[in-house]
């Protein structure tokens, strides 16, 4: 063995290193620096010479000028964020307004906001040179949402260093109102096929028999039957009443079911498989619902009644862009629970992975009102480790094994499900 690589591994083992973390932390920064140089200087005046007092003070004094200066800074400068609007798109540029108003008499330099904006806390946001003695100073800059949420995600602070970065004291700087960030969308393929027994009357035709729409067909007179729907042609020819049959206006009710068990996703950030999860089914809920649709969405921890119209997309866009990211509770509890059990009115959709599908009791799930939106685990793992098989139960209605599949898939990727045996 190397006796000189021995030795200098010896002499580098770091045998506290929770100690000497702390240590780091404490004194691997300008601050500590100075301060052990103002101990030094102040050994070195008390035992050597008297010289080294006068350098004590100095460095006291740079060290008291660089904290209390940024500290009253702080505190005299009072300032708010606010939004263009409440409500975007990820992806979509948001404008954002800083107010700034320093209540000293000399300018405040080197203001910084951080967090709140950006991934890390303690990024960077924007950054101010400077801000003029007894004004209001403004400043806007374009924010661009990364991913769905409520923003900001933390509070942003309003701090400073200036002048030697020694310390940087923070204040929470108000926000006027959040921005809800709903997921992006994409467009979708018709409404699927339902039977009769699974719509309410509206506003979509259908081959359904109702008091509206084109002819379906002629039946015997009941009392009540207007008379303009009388068929005198048949009506003599049976020589009884006959009347046309007309067509129903209905309108299709669809329940969105999103499983957002964390441990059945995978990836992080925007391109997990839970994000685009949530991303397929604000595409649906969006495009159904203008279609004339009834659409309702149920989760774990919350759920929104079917109903129409743009006040409840908004609903259903302000409750996606809400979701937490960790929520842990299995999709067979979630079908089995009363608000998807219960759900007989209409079609089923179920968004979720093929291991979120792949539990012991799906089985029991499966259903004819039921469409499976099944995602690939692994291809929105990020990584390239070999996939795990998970058995499926059932053909899924739409597969979808990687993100850059989703856009055309949901709109002409329909297909029926094959139950399987």
């Amino acid at each position: 063995m190397n006796f000189a690589g021995w030795f200098r591994r010896i002499a580098t083992y770091d045998l506290f290193p929770a100690f000497s973390a702390r240590v780091r932390r404490a004194l691997y920064n300008p601050l500590g620096i100075l301060i052990l140089a103002a101990i030094a200087a102040l050994l070195c005046g008390l035992v050597l010479h008297a010289q080294g007092l006068a350098l004590f003070g100095g460095v006291v004094a740079v060290i008291g000028l660089g904290m209390i200066w940024p500290w009253l800074t702080v505190r005299a400068v009072r300032g708010s964020l606010a939004f263009d609007r409440t409500r975007a798109t990820e992806g979509e540029p948001v404008g954002v307004q800083l107010t700034l108003h320093n209540r000293l008499w000399v300018p405040a330099w080197g203001l910084a906001v951080r967090g709140g904006l950006a991934t890390d806390d303690q990024a960077v946001v924007v950054a101010v040179a400077t801000t003029p003695a007894r004004r209001t100073a403004l400043g806007r800059w374009s924010f661009i949402p990364p991913q769905r949420g409520v923003y900001p995600r933390a509070a942003p602070r309003l701090s400073t260093g200036f002048p030697f970065g020694l310390w940087n004291p923070s204040r929470a700087l108000p926000v006027e109102e959040a921005l809800v960030v709903w997921p992006r969308t994409f467009p979708v393929g018709p409404i699927p096929p339902m039977s009769g027994d699974y719509q309410v009357e509206g506003n979509v035709s259908r081959n359904r028999v109702g008091s509206t729409g084109d002819v379906l067909g002629v039946r015997p007179y009941r009392r009540g039957d207007s008379p303009r729907r009388i068929h005198w042609g048949q009506t003599a020819k049976h020589d009884r009443l006959i009347v046309c049959e007309l067509q129903a206006n209905s309108r299709p009710m669809i329940q969105l079911v999103l499983d957002v068990d964390a441990h059945v996703h995978s990836g992080a950030g925007p391109d997990s498989s839970l994000e685009w999860a949530i991303r397929i089914v604000a595409s649906l809920a969006q495009g159904w619902l203008q279609a004339g649709a009834q659409v309702g969405l149920v989760w774990a921890g919350g759920a929104i009644p079917p109903a129409s119209g743009r006040s409840q997309l908004l609903r259903i866009l302000d409750a996606l862009a809400a979701l937490p990211q960790t929520i842990h509770q299995p999709l067979g509890e979630l079908l089995h629970g009363p608000r998807c059990h219960q759900f007989r009115d209409g079609l089923q959709v179920i968004v979720t992975t093929d291991r979120g599908h792949s539990h012991p009791s799906c089985r029991a799930c499966v259903a004819d009102h039921q469409r499976w939106v099944i995602l690939s685990y692994h291809g929105f793992a990020g990584d390239q480790s070999s996939p795990v098989p998970c058995r499926l139960c059932i053909e899924p209605w739409l597969r979808i094994d990687h993100p850059q599949e989703i856009p055309t898939k949901l709109r002409c990727g329909w297909r029926e499900a094959r139950h399987g045996s």
